[in-house]
Parts: C-alpha cells; structure tokens; sequence
C-alpha cells in the first residue's frame, strides 16, 4: 500500500511528496515494486523489516536515496513499513548541504555516512511517535529548519530543469545552453553539484519515462514504433538501448510487464 502526501507551501518549490509504503499481510509471495529513476533524491525511513533492493539486502534504519540512473527493484512484502521525502530533481541539495554527484548511482547511502543531517537522531524521534500526521508534521519541522539556513537555488538551474522537462528529453544539450546567460561548462558543474547527473543523462532518463508513460497510457494496444517516433527516436535501435539501459526492459519487454500488472485496457 502506497500513500502520497502533499508538502507545506513553502516546501512545495523543493519537494515532490512525502510518502509511506507498508505491506499488507497475503499468503501470496512478495513482489517487487519498480522504482524508476527521473533525477530525483530522496530521504528513506525503515521501521519494518530489512529492506531487499535489487536482490541484496540493505542494513540500516535510515538513508539518503540518491538520483539513480537504472529502474531499482525493491522487494515488498508483509513486514514492509517505510517513510520517505521524494524532493524535486535538482532541489535536494539545499537540504542534504552534499554535492549530488556523490550519492548517485544505484546504492542508498546510509544516515549515519553524513552525520550533520542527524537522520539516526530524525529517526529515533520519527520511531517515538505513534501516528502517521504527527511523523509527517515531525519531517516537515525538520525540512523547514534545514531550509532556513540554505541558499537558493540558483535560476539558472531551475529554468535548465523546467526547460528539459518542457520537452521531455529528446532535445541537444547545445540548444539549451543558447537559451542561457552561461557555458555549458558551468551548466555541467550545476547539474553534478545539484542534480548529481550530467544533463545529458538527465534528459535521456525524461525520454525513457516518456517513453514508459506512452506504453502504460497506450496498454495493449501500444504501437514501440508509434511510441519511439512520439518520444523523439528516430532509430529503433537507439530507443531500445536507451530503454533497456535505464530500466532493464527492452520495449516489448516492459510492455508486457504493463500487461500482466495493469491489464489489457489503456491506462488512464
């Protein structure tokens, strides 16, 4: 079971949701929950059994989660119990004070690795009490006193990421910079220090979640030819390396999985 729940306004320019991910008892096996990549980072709390993300298990209570640049799998199952802040892509370093670049991948970096954000600490009170409004209340205090103390965002940044997502990926990185006051060196070294992916990479990771919410929207009647050509694929080679790269499925491969999970009607 899957809850979202929306920030505070003066959070909402940074953070996407807070959310809560708990399993339910079944005598059926555990499953696996994708977690696709779109650049984001996020802060992860356990309070149920060891996590199992892509076939290993994972010690600790508490982590940072990084922007990943491959679908993650997390195994669900009864004992599952977690809390987590999903930020914005390219808004979690007013609030994690960590170059971007260091925590991504595909690994979570555990609390205790960046000492000054106190997560043990934030997990420890989080642990303490008993009701879901009273842990997101405790997150939100949290997130706003760590806001206080930060910079701002630099614009430039801000107007690349709305930009990218404006058109959805598949777009030159040169194009971008003529819009901007700057090189595209200095976009680079915004990208690694707040996105923590160079923006290439992060307008690849646009196009593959295009190009998955075209199948999903699409179902059984999905056309991969259709679906490459709308994503701005030229070459079916191409969007097969990208898809699979990013989230382990060929095309026809994932619309499958979309079959057998949603059905065969388009979803809405």
């Amino acid at each position: 079971m899957l809850r979202r729940f929306q920030p505070c306004a003066a959070l909402r320019p940074y953070v996407q949701c807070f959310w809560q991910a708990r399993g339910q008892a079944s005598s059926e096996a555990a499953g696996v929950e994708l977690l696709h990549p779109d650049g984001a980072a996020g802060l992860l709390f356990n309070f149920g059994g060891m996590l199992e993300r892509d076939g290993e298990r994972v010690g600790g209570a508490c982590w940072v989660d990084g922007p990943k640049r491959r679908t993650a799998r997390l195994a669900v199952g009864e004992t599952l119990d977690l809390l987590g802040v999903r930020f914005l892509p390219g808004m979690a370093f007013p609030f994690v004070g960590e170059a971007l670049s260091a925590l991504a991948g595909g690994e979570l970096t555990p609390g205790d690795a960046l000492r000054r954000l106190a997560l043990e600490t934030l997990h420890e009170r989080l642990w303490q009490v008993s009701d879901l409004a009273g842990r997101l209340a405790l997150l939100e205090g949290y997130l706003l006193g760590r806001l206080r103390n930060a910079a701002p965002v630099p614009p430039g940044l801000v107007f690349s990421l709305g930009w990218l997502q404006q058109h959805q990926g598949p777009v030159s990185i040169a194009a971008l910079v003529e819009e901007l006051p700057f090189g595209q060196r200095r976009l680079e070294r915004l990208f690694q220090r707040h996105v923590g992916l160079s923006p290439k990479r992060y307008a690849r990771l646009l196009r593959v979640a295009h190009s998955r919410e075209l199948i999903k929207l699409g179902g059984s009647a999905t056309s991969l030819t259709a679906t490459a050509f709308t994503a701005g694929y030229f070459d079916q080679s191409h969007f097969i390396h990208d898809f699979k790269s990013v989230t382990g499925f060929t095309p026809g491969g994932y619309l499958d999985y979309v079959r057998r999970r949603y059905g065969r009607e388009p979803q809405q």
